[in-house]
């Protein structure tokens, strides 16, 4: 008969050393050193958490009495003493222990074994396996420990999800202000080519350009931007060199896994960019996934006043303003101006002018807003057919101005898989998935979107109307909570506030809301109040409604599609009809009024309900 089997024993080994945790014993080469408990207890700990940082108060938290603050600070320093002198290593030059000025210790040795914390009797328990020799680059199950310390440790879970990362805008560190725009075109870069590895998760300029010179706070930066990683770093231009400083931060503990400083001619600024940018990335691309990568560099420009204005052009039509998109289509037709090869600026000078007919007051004629966009888009793709903003760009005009759903959302989709991490593609998809009448496709589109850019009030606002569009109005409403209070209010904010307020039959909230609207959201927050006093019974001041928008149609057309809005609020669908044939009439109906995508939303069910929506459906170009 066979002996028992002795219960396995608990054995961490680390260069020369071993610890067995079941005998509370350290060895070197098999030999037994001497440490007291104090100190074993913090070697078990450390080794059970390799790689990671052990702040002093977890370390109070586990291992000391409760209030024993003044004999704990003693205690611990002695402890680490200790335990280097045990293990031959030394603050300054650590092999084993490193020390965190103020904060704590990290084992940065292989550990290969099985860790659990020392105890009088250890309680059955999950216990955290490393695989042999590599404790530091991942943990393969992990373990339940005191009172949650590995949460308190990382932060989060680990997963099997991809690794993600927030680029943070680099700071300007010279003493020339006009440098901050190059900072923050690198910034750019950088965000591009990292979204272009595909496997990486990476968040999207707006929301990272909000914590532009603010205090960096790592751990809450990536709690708010749920991410992993953050890079951030500043550069200093002196005479004719530039000098970049960046490192790789796990957000999990405030650890720095990389870090590099770059000195480079100025001769030629984008190729002091491209260079750095792919350094970067290379770099990158090997502590997250060990890709070998291939061309992530695209160049844009070589004129660096050209790419400044672009930058700005950019930023303005964001927003989707009136002001916002005619300001912003200056500074791309000034950089086309100076570099006619810019195809990034022709990208998106098309989407300004596809997009400009949705403002109310255009400035041109729907004509020639057609042209001028369909001649930029197709300049853009004959200078780069991979870049993602021009068949992003295509994708709009093709929805709004040739109404073909179906060709649009197929242009959109090879942005996407040419851009990953662009959130205003995925709010393309929405917008798409809006006008077409597929509510569920709406909501999954925006939270895509709203996942690469969790802080962008316009990503935010998307996520509410798509649970709106899918009659869920109390959730819409508190995901509209971080967007409420700013000034000036985000346009579909406001109004998809008021629809959801009227749906709930609100009226005093709804009518104040796209009030608000009105004053920022111009012709079209007025055509929705109208739409809700008239549903509210306050048929007067819709009916004042009615005729400013009659008169401003007689003006300068391109209204209406919100006459015909007002109209199906007073309950008159004859007159609605009329205005949505006339408006299909004029020709690409969809790039008159955003508020088409109304017309698909609860609001209208009545007007959706009557045979004839159908048919004016298909000539409006709202069918897939």
């Amino acid at each position: 008969m066979q002996a028992p089997q002795r219960a396995a024993r608990r054995v961490m080994r680390f260069g020369v050393f071993e610890v067995d945790l079941h005998a509370r014993e350290l060895r070197k080469r098999g030999i037994k050193i001497g440490l007291q408990q104090q100190p074993l207890r913090v070697l078990a700990l450390l080794l059970e958490h390799a790689g990671e940082v052990v702040t002093r108060e977890d370390l109070r938290q586990a291992i000391w009495p409760a209030g024993t603050f003044v004999e704990f600070d003693v205690g611990l320093d002695a402890a680490i003493h200790k335990l280097r002198a045990a293990l031959d290593d030394s603050a300054e030059s650590p092999r084993f222990v490193e020390t965190l000025p103020r904060r704590g210790y990290r084992f940065i040795a292989a550990v290969d074994g099985v860790a659990q914390p020392l105890e009088e009797s250890p309680p059955k328990r999950k216990v955290l396996v490393w695989a042999g020799g590599l404790a530091v680059a991942a943990a393969l199950l992990l373990a339940l420990d005191h009172g949650g310390l590995h949460d308190r440790l990382r932060g989060r879970p680990p997963s099997a999800t991809p690794p993600s990362i927030a680029v943070l805008p680099l700071t300007n560190l010279g003493t020339d202000a006009s440098d901050a725009s190059l900072a923050d075109g690198m910034t750019e870069e950088l965000i591009g080519i990292l979204a272009r590895l595909g496997q990486v998760r990476v968040i999207a300029s707006t929301s990272v350009f909000g914590f532009k010179g603010r205090p960096i706070d790592v751990r809450r930066i990536a709690d708010s931007l749920r991410v992993s990683h953050i890079l951030e770093g500043g550069f200093r231009r002196v005479g004719s060199r530039l000098r970049l400083q960046v490192r790789l931060v796990d957000a999990r503990d405030g650890s720095t896994r990389w870090a590099a400083t770059y000195d480079r001619e100025m001769k030629d600024v984008f190729a002091t960019q491209d260079e750095l940018a792919g350094a970067v990335a290379r770099e990158l691309e090997v502590r997250l996934e060990g890709r070998t990568g291939s061309n992530l560099l695209r160049h844009r420009t070589r004129n660096i006043e050209a790419y400044e204005l672009y930058l700005r052009g950019h930023d303005l039509t964001l927003h989707f303003t009136d002001s916002g998109l005619r300001a912003g289509l200056e500074y791309f037709n000034q950089a086309i101006a100076l570099d006619s090869t810019f195809a990034a600026a022709y990208a998106g000078a098309a989407r300004g002018y596809a997009l400009l007919g949705w403002s109310g007051n255009p400035g041109f004629s729907l004509g020639e807003l057609r042209t001028r966009a369909e001649a930029a888009v197709r300049k853009a793709l004959a200078l780069d057919d991979s870049l993602a903003e021009a068949h992003a760009a295509l994708g709009v005009i093709l929805m709004l101005w040739r109404g073909d759903p179906t060709s649009a959302e197929a242009e959109a989709r090879r942005a996407l898989a040419l851009n990953p991490a662009e959130p205003r593609v995925h709010e393309q998809l929405a917008h798409i998935a809006l006008l077409t009448g597929r509510p569920t496709d709406v909501l999954a589109e925006a939270r895509l979107g709203l996942e690469a850019d969790p802080l962008s009030p316009t990503a935010i606002t998307m996520v509410a109307r798509a649970l709106y569009r899918n009659g869920r109005c109390n959730e819409a409403l508190a995901q509209l909570q971080p967007v409420a209070g700013l000034r000036p209010p985000v346009r579909w904010a406001v109004l998809t506030a008021g629809l959801c307020f009227a749906e709930q039959r609100r009226w005093p909230e709804a009518i104040a809301a796209l009030r608000q609207g009105g004053e920022t959201g111009g012709v079209h927050g007025r055509t929705m109040l109208g739409f809700v006093l008239a549903q509210s019974g306050q048929r007067q001041e819709a009916r004042q409604i009615l005729a400013e928008l009659l008169a401003r149609q007689q003006r300068s057309g391109n209204l209406a599609s919100d006459v015909a809005i007002v109209h199906a609020g007073l309950g008159d669908f004859d007159g609605a009809f009329t205005w949505l044939n006339r408006a299909a009439d004029e020709g690409p109906a969809l790039a008159t009024t955003p508020l088409l995508e109304e017309i698909m939303g609860p609001a209208f069910r009545d007007l959706r309900r009557d045979p004839r929506f159908e048919r004016v459906r298909k000539r409006l170009g709202l069918s897939r």
